[in-house]
């Protein structure tokens, strides 16, 4: 009877999963599912189902790979090799290594019923005996098979020990930024209060002196904000207002917002954008944020008296879906960033430069940074369903090629 038997259906893809368990449980049997070779082996030496369906295409090690290494447990449990591919000799490998029955995706429901009530009474059965030199083949290759399985729980553990970690840090910033708030809180009002006093208006050096405090709170207020920002993309607490967005006058708010420092270090900021640009559905504060960041990180990479250039235009071919984007290039005079370090810039924490010559500072040319700018930046345009990139020819701080930092925005 079907209700006595276990099948153990090893498939990564959920709805391929739950489709072949739909059907075998109407039909009586007991389903264990697996969704990666190495669980499928843990699961069959330990569980020792009645039969296993095995897909080839797993995101680990492939379904030949894992049958083998379950055939050196399990010597008479039959096993069906279940696949999307279309190649010609796969269904001789899989007799070869092991497998009972050979099935093509998209499933038979009927086949399927079929081949598993068959398999289940006939049971496993060589087809033939092996020669020597075969069988010294096949056991050298359960030995590479059992190393790579090692190494493949290696590197899960050591992804498990990084998640860890990366949850550890995640919280330690969320604290930090918290506790840090209210002492900053308190030194922010008691030196608003001496500045209101009389007796320190009428000091210039103590009105200088508590210039330079608002000046230093106010700098670590907006790096407890950026660690802040980064937790709250990282949580999904994304609390946007989506409306309408004009990208010009986006880009007329940035060239207010970095009008002072780009007379400070005379940098030209240029700015294009296309006639009738369509809108893009999004948060406009979330966006301004965005850009602010990405100019300001060309600004700094930029020497005195460069330039930088922002142009906005409607890419003319939609995307693979038919969704027409919004494109987005700030172009910046700048040294350039490393072809190795072009990925990296977006994660937390990096920054393209040499940490020994870090200069806090957000204006001065090649200043440093918390490093979690264009992090919050890339962050708030993936949550707009857009993309974020850059382009540079290297790092080069005396032939300054420069970088360009690519935005495209779903238009309406």
């Amino acid at each position: 009877m079907s209700g006595s038997h276990t099948v153990l259906n090893v498939e990564d893809t959920p709805e391929n999963r739950h489709l072949v368990r739909r059907i075998l449980e109407s039909e009586g049997y007991q389903v264990i599912d697996a969704v990666s070779a190495l669980e499928g082996i843990e699961k069959a030496v330990k569980m020792s189902p009645d039969l296993i369906l095995m897909d080839i295409n797993l995101p680990d090690l492939d379904g030949f790979t894992a049958v083998s290494r379950i055939r050196s447990f399990l010597r008479t449990v039959p096993i069906i090799a279940i696949t999307a591919r279309n190649v010609s000799d796969d269904r001789e490998r899989a007799k070869a290594i092991g497998c009972d029955g050979y099935l093509n995706k998209p499933i038979d429901i009927d086949q399927l019923v079929t081949e598993i009530a068959r398999h289940l009474e006939t049971g496993h059965r060589d087809e033939e005996e092996v020669t020597q030199r075969e069988y010294y083949l096949k056991e050298q290759n359960l030995a590479l098979i059992e190393e790579l399985e090692r190494k493949f729980g290696e590197l899960q553990s050591a992804y498990e020990r990084l998640k860890h970690l990366e949850q550890a840090k995640s919280d330690f910033i969320s604290v930090a930024s918290h506790e840090l708030r209210t002492p900053l809180t308190v030194i922010h009002s008691y030196t608003q209060m001496l500045e209101s006093l009389p007796n320190i208006q009428a000091d210039e050096v103590a009105r200088d002196m508590l210039a330079g405090v608002t000046k230093g709170t106010t700098r670590l207020r907006e790096i407890i904000g950026d660690m802040v920002s980064v937790i709250r993309m990282e949580l999904t607490e994304r609390n946007f207002e989506f409306a309408p967005v004009s990208i010009r006058n986006i880009i007329k708010s940035i060239e207010k917002n970095h009008a002072n420092i780009v007379t400070e270090r005379n940098i030209t900021l240029e700015t294009e954008v296309t006639k009738d640009l369509p809108m893009v559905n999004g948060d406009f504060k979330q966006i301004q944020s965005a850009f602010v960041r990405i100019v300001g990180n060309a600004i700094k990479y930029t020497p005195d008296g460069g330039c930088i250039r922002i142009s906005a235009r409607l890419l003319a071919e939609p995307g693979t879906d038919g969704q027409t984007f919004v494109e987005i290039v700030v172009a910046d005079e700048g040294v350039g960033i490393d072809l190795d370090k072009q990925k990296l810039i977006f994660d937390k924490f990096s920054t393209a430069e040499n940490v020994a010559l870090h200069s806090t500072s957000q204006t001065q040319f090649m200043g440093g940074g918390a490093g979690l700018g264009l992090t919050i930046a890339k962050g708030i345009i993936e949550s707009h369903n857009g993309r974020i990139w850059v382009e540079s020819d290297g790092y080069d701080p005396d032939n300054l090629p420069g970088s360009k930092f690519f935005v495209l925005l779903p238009a309406q």
